[in-house]
């Protein structure tokens, strides 16, 4: 028997678990160190470094299991706000952010905050336009929602179908950059490695549903926010002498500058966004840290960050995270942690981003041909990056100084010199924010299976029935990814840009108009999802234009127009057509009602949650 809702509390010990967890981590790291001044190999290091943490996610999800429907859909609604906020902040950032937006960052500088501050800004606008109500209606999923406030199946079937591309895109991307960082530092196939990893992540999440991936989540988070910012702080002091590299970067700038005019880097000419983006490939770095607008224009810049944002604010697998506080008012709080944990992030990348960019440029000109130093052999060996004298002139210029997007990195404590436990750290940060990320973005495709497509058809369905069909989903949905990435190439922040931009156009509209306008219609809601799915199918489609003889269209851009006219054809479709049953604006007025309480909690007072 589960117990109501009102009668469910967070476990108080769980500040202390995961201060044991914090602990135990930072002595693995500490122990491994030594024993590389012992004389251990890198090979052993990277065995111990990256399989003891996924050993201690899969411990915890075992101890998180569970067959309650509530507790496996939405953690049991006990989740106390700081821990959904670490897993908001992961899902938000994924590998993909610690990886490709850093990299970004290195070659465009200023330019590629667009990315980050979008994010931010998605979540603070999610906090104030969706999560609080998703919450209140205490549905599990997002087209369950939509089917609720508008009284139908229909729309919540159509719901949970628009949204596979955005959400299988994302775990796509979340999966391909684990089983690189994995495959690199374990030296097996990359084929094989994507197989396990994607197993991995399923078994995580068919352990406890929501529950086992927000505690191992919430591992994964610190295992992340630890190993990116100790290599940071200590690249920090080494170069500024102060442990604060978010305000003390600053000071490298004005070498920097010099470094940059020294190695041959000009001022650059903005490039069409569709263009200007770094793919994963090897590139030279060709435009100042400090130019403003010099890869990509202004406007392009603005699209780039709206696409973001409202993406982020719309994406399901953060909104499916929206039910599991015990009130609404925790969840705008989770909300505002998951907000500042990742602002935090974005403003600490572009240290990281500025401290290679000077190890890399501070002494390039004097390297010649016959002279390369340590540092760049160690990036040529591991093919993170190579430079060397191609024309001959007797010194290596920017133009010849080579890196891949995603591996800027781990270049840092190369670059700096530093013991192999700090990239092995950086590596294992990535790979468990990729794995919290890739948990997210699986469960939320597998449980829109169940919810909104099996239950539709067998809404009286047992507890187990209705579980086996996530875990056969999960199941499936992994394999299909894992074999997906055996034979395609994705890259990382196209994938992702496009899955925003998915988010942005299909889901936004019809949820600004749900929740904040009492007479938008079932057929407003389907045209406006229709219409912003439509808009950038065909972008997709047709490779960024909408036919011959017209203007390219970039990704983002085509999802700032498929929302707007999502938006006017939701509003159109609306007073064109009856207004939706009474019991709908009822429902309607429930939601938005202030002063009233959760409306999936009112139930639970007198049944059990599993009745939901």
């Amino acid at each position: 028997m589960s117990a109501p809702v009102r009668l469910r509390t967070p476990n108080p010990h769980l500040g202390v678990y995961y201060g044991i967890v914090t602990s135990a981590f930072a002595s693995l790291v500490i122990a491994l160190a030594l024993f590389e001044q012992l004389g251990w190999s890198e090979a052993r290091l990277a065995l111990a470094m990256i399989l003891l943490p996924i050993a201690l996610y899969l411990v915890i999800a075992v101890g998180a299991r569970t067959l309650d429907v509530v507790d496996f859909f939405v953690s049991g609604r006990r989740v106390p706000p700081v821990f959904n906020g670490f897993v908001l902040a992961a899902v938000t950032v994924g590998g993909t952010g610690f990886f490709a937006y850093a990299g970004t960052l290195y070659f465009f500088g200023f330019d590629a905050l667009a990315i980050g501050l979008g994010w931010a800004s998605g979540l603070l606008a999610s906090m104030v336009l969706f999560a609080p109500y998703l919450r209140k209606a205490g549905a599990f999923t997002l087209p369950s929602f939509l089917g609720r406030r508008f009284g139908s199946r229909g729309l919540r079937v159509a719901a949970s179908v628009l949204q596979i591309p955005p959400t299988a895109l994302l775990l796509a991307a979340e999966l391909k950059i684990a089983a690189l960082v994995a495959a690199m530092f374990l030296s097996l196939s990359y084929g094989f490695v994507v197989v396990v990893v994607a197993g991995i992540v399923a078994c995580i999440a068919g352990l406890g549903g929501m529950r086992s991936l927000t505690w191992s989540g919430s591992a994964q988070f610190i295992v992340a926010a630890v190993g990116f910012s100790v290599p940071l702080i200590i690249v920090s002091v080494l170069l500024t002498h102060l442990p604060a590299p978010q305000i003390t970067y600053g000071e490298l700038l004005s070498s920097l500058q010099t470094a940059e005019i020294s190695a041959g880097i000009s001022l650059a000419q903005p490039e069409q966004l569709a263009t200007g983006l770094p793919n994963a490939l090897p590139r030279a770095s060709m435009k100042p840290f400090l130019q403003t607008f010099g890869a990509i224009g202004r406007i392009d810049f603005l699209a780039l960050f709206f696409c973001l944002a409202l993406g982020t604010a719309a994406l399901p697998s953060l909104l499916a995270r929206s039910g599991v506080t015990s009130s609404v008012s925790e969840q705008r709080w989770s909300c505002a942690w998951g907000t500042l944990l990742v602002a935090l992030f974005v403003i600490s990348a572009p240290a990281l981003a500025v401290f290679v960019k000077h190890l890399l440029f501070q002494d390039i000109a004097q390297i010649s041909n016959g002279s390369v130093p340590h540092w760049l052999a160690q990036l040529n060996a591991s093919a993170l990056a190579y430079g060397r004298d191609f024309d001959g002139d007797g010194i290596v210029n920017a133009s010849e100084l080579m890196i891949a997007r995603d591996s800027v990195v781990l270049a840092l404590p190369m670059a700096a010199q530093l013991p192999s436990i700090v990239t092995l750290l950086l590596a294992v940060a990535g790979l468990a924010i990729a794995l919290a990320a890739a948990g997210a973005h699986l469960f939320t495709l597998a449980s829109s299976l169940a919810e909104d497509i099996y239950r539709v058809a067998d809404p009286h369905s047992a507890a187990l029935p209705r579980l086996t069909i996530v875990w056969v989903a999960l199941a499936a949905v992994a394999l299909a990814t894992a074999v997906f990435l055996a034979m395609a190439d994705v890259d990382l922040l196209q994938a992702a840009l496009t899955a925003f931009a998915f988010a942005a156009a299909t889901f936004f509209p019809v949820l600004l108009l749900a929740i904040w306008w009492r007479d938008c219609t079932l057929p407003g809601a389907l045209a406006a999802m229709g219409t912003g799915f439509a808009v950038m199918g065909l972008e997709v489609f047709f490779g960024g234009t909408f036919g011959a003889g017209h203007a390219d269209f970039t990704t983002a851009i085509a999802a700032l127009i498929g929302a707007g006219l999502a938006i006017v054809a939701g509003v159109a479709t609306s007073l064109l057509f009856p207004k939706t049953k009474a019991e709908a604006g009822a429902y309607f007025d429930e939601l938005r009602d202030p002063a009233g309480e959760a409306i999936s909690d009112r139930p639970a007072r007198q049944t059990e949650p599993a009745s939901q």
